[in-house]
């Protein structure tokens, strides 16, 4: 996703030119596509003029998207997911506590965009030593704050 968000608006790369450019084998990056597609974040065209490109602009696709198009649910505990799943929810003494946890990675998947790893990948091309910084967000009073 990153190799698409590194194009301009509407530009293409074949699947080959990103197994090249990433080393992530030709077989699994079609099983990939295959589910981006599915999830409407990614465009395959056929033919000499054919390849892949985003569906929607980079700042509008965030990390959780990606991984749940790819993973399935992002989900720390089955429960979280299908109550009936655990007979002992009401009970659970983590039970709350990861719950919380859930909405916490869930807002700060929700909160990387695309445009922000593009971002960091075209200031770690510039400076290979120096790895991009995101700003982190935290849960303070319930309200997502940046740090």
């Amino acid at each position: 996703m990153i190799e698409l968000g590194l194009l301009a608006d509407r530009e293409r790369i074949s699947s080959r030119d990103i197994s090249r450019k990433t080393g992530v084998p030709k077989a699994f990056l079609h099983k990939i596509t295959a589910d981006l597609v599915k999830a409407n974040l990614v465009s395959t065209y056929a033919g000499p003029a054919g390849g892949l490109m985003l569906r929607q602009p980079r700042e509008q696709v965030n990390v959780l998207q990606i991984l749940e198009a790819v993973e399935g649910p992002i989900c720390l505990n089955i429960c979280l997911l299908d109550p009936n799943e655990c007979a002992r929810q009401s009970i659970c003494p983590a039970h709350d506590f990861w719950e919380v946890l859930q909405i916490d990675i869930s807002k700060q998947l929700k909160a990387m965009t695309l445009s922000k790893l593009v971002a960091g990948a075209l200031e770690l091309r510039k400076n290979p030593r120096k790895r991009p910084e995101f700003e982190t967000l935290v849960l303070q009073d319930e309200i997502l704050v940046k740090s």
